[in-house]
């Protein structure tokens, strides 16, 4: 235990956490703003409960946002527990166990159609997947597209 001060002791953080965790260097992606917008993140520690994710530079993010994980095929709804400007301790807000989790979108090769959602899907996953499709196609990053829908009535 680590002691500060009178008596003052706290138990070391590995022994504080819900479950055990593993160090990791994988792609994130912060979806917020009724998934409109959308932030590159390094998830750098990964648990059943939870994660650290780390930016480039100092940025805010939102108290609660969506954290996918694409090479994890990870989607969690997370809260921010604390900060140090470039790097975020997040909390998932369900387990795994009872989270209905949504799998990031993976596109098929070999011109095999995607297997039906069977949630009806929103315009911004329309247009995430469509982001990613493009990407894939072109052989460049996913943060090189953007994509802008205009709707004539």
């Amino acid at each position: 235990m680590a002691c500060h001060g009178e008596g003052e002791c706290m138990e070391p953080v590995e022994q504080r956490r819900a479950s055990p965790r593993s160090r990791t260097l994988l792609e994130g992606h912060i979806i917020y703003n009724n998934r409109l917008s959308r932030m590159e993140c390094s998830v750098r520690d990964l648990s059943e409960t939870g994660a650290r994710i780390v930016f480039a530079q100092p940025v805010k993010v939102p108290a609660q946002f969506e954290l996918q994980i694409p090479k994890r095929k990870l989607v969690r709804q997370a809260q921010v527990m604390w900060y140090d400007g470039q790097a975020h301790g997040v909390m998932f807000l369900e387990d795994a166990a009872s989270q209905p989790v949504r799998k990031v979108p993976v596109a098929k090769s070999q011109g095999k159609v995607p297997a039906m959602k069977k949630e009806p899907a929103s315009v911004p996953d329309i247009i995430e997947d469509a982001r990613h499709n493009i990407a894939r196609l072109l052989g460049v990053s996913v943060d090189l597209i953007q994509l802008k829908l205009e709707i004539d009535r």
